[in-house]
Parts: structure tokens; sequence; C-alpha cells
């Protein structure tokens, strides 16, 4: 998002055809000068909004992609071949592990990206029992909170008892959509964390459209008050 710069609305006031840009600048009545000065520090916080913005909504589209990753887990039918076990369970792994790699850039966007991302593990961890079954398949976490698959353990235990493995990808698959769903709504942590940097965008980008409408008036007032001094 970028704002157009009071630069030209200032202008007249602070150059004439023998002065630089700079030396204008340099010149510049203390009006013009806290004008500029003002309109810098709102681009600087507007870009710093709009950043993370940006960087939130990448947090964001990953935990959506986990989320539907989760979902495919919860349809695995009986009749799913080992391909399709394997197939829908690495996807998952890896649109969970982006989730987390994108945490901690997003985390500096929001205090709230942290505890989303340990929410959604801590989805699959909290039953000792679904654990245990996890690691029978294969299934671990790393100290980072990445995921890790032995696809050996999977095809052993889908050999052993594909249901029992079914099963467990089921629960784990909504327990990770639950979670997904409430802090992607509205009133979930990450909607609420891009709603507010939203809010403070529009804000700043009203505060210097302001500024830059009153930077425009003392232009005209300056050439006014310039031209009536030539007059007389």
């Amino acid at each position: 998002m970028t704002i157009r710069p009071l630069s030209s609305a200032l202008t007249s006031t602070a150059t004439t055809s023998s002065q630089t840009p700079a030396q204008a600048a340099e010149r510049a009545d203390p009006i013009t000068a806290g004008l500029q000065k003002s309109s810098t520090k709102l681009q600087g916080m507007l870009d710093t909004a709009t950043a993370s913005l940006s960087t939130l909504g990448k947090f964001k589209a990953s935990v959506a992609a986990s989320q539907t990753a989760a979902k495919t887990l919860t349809t695995l039918k009986d009749t799913a071949s080992s391909d399709e076990v394997k197939k829908a369970l690495a996807s998952f792994v890896s649109t969970f592990n982006a989730m987390v790699a994108s945490t901690q850039s997003a985390a500096a966007a929001s205090s709230g990206v942290e505890r989303i991302s340990r929410g959604m593990t801590r989805a699959m961890t909290a039953d000792f029992s679904r654990v245990d079954a996890q690691r029978q398949m294969g299934f671990t976490k790393a100290s980072d909170g990445s995921l890790k698959l032995d696809n050996n353990k999977l095809e052993a235990a889908l050999k052993a008892s594909p249901t029992a493995v079914l099963g467990t990808l089921s629960k784990l698959g909504g327990l990770v959509d639950k979670v997904a769903t409430k802090e992607l709504g509205s009133s979930g942590g990450i909607g609420q964390s891009v709603n507010s940097l939203s809010s403070k965008a529009t804000v700043l980008q009203m505060q210097q459209n302001a500024l830059l409408k009153a930077a425009q008036q003392y232009a005209s007032f300056a050439q006014a008050r310039n031209g009536s001094a030539w007059s007389a």
C-alpha cells in the first residue's frame, strides 16, 4: 500500500527555478518541514502494517492448507489403498510443516501466532494413547514442532491393521480441523489479528490522506500569499 508523497503538494512553497529539490527541502519553512516529517512517519507505519498483513496472510493460508489436508484424513475409506493413505498423510505432513516454518516470521506480525501453532500441534498430542498409536505407524513430532513420517513403519502398520491406522488418522484429522476452524473464524486468533491490522492500516491511510489534503491547502495559501506580496 503506497501513499502519494507530500512533495508534489509542497513543491510550490519550497522550490524555485534555481534550487534543487534537496536545497528546497533545506530551505523549507517550519510548516512544510513538519508536514513532510509527519508524512514520512505515517508512511513508515503504514508500510509496516501492510508488511505485517502480508506475512499474517501467508500464515493464515498455511493454516488453511493444513486444515484441508487434515480433512482429507477424515474422509479416507476402508477401501483406500496403501498408496492413497500414504499420499494423504504425506500431504498433511508437508502442509503442517509449512505452517510451522512460517510461524517464526508471522509471530512478529501477531503475538497470537505462536499460540495458534502450538494449539494445532497440541491437538495431535493431547491424548497419550493416540500419540502412541501415531508412533507405531511412524508418525512423530520433532523438537521444533514439525512432523516426521517413517514410511516403512506406516507400511507395516497398514499391513498389520489398516482399520486401526485409518481410525487414528481420522481422529487426528478431525482434531486439527476443529482447531483450524476456530482460529480461522472471524472471532478466532487469526481472524482477529487480520481484522486488527486491517483496521490499523485503514486508519493510517485516512490520516495520510488528511495530511495530504492539509499540505495541498497550505500550498494554495502560500501561493496566494506570495502572489499578493509580489503585486504589492
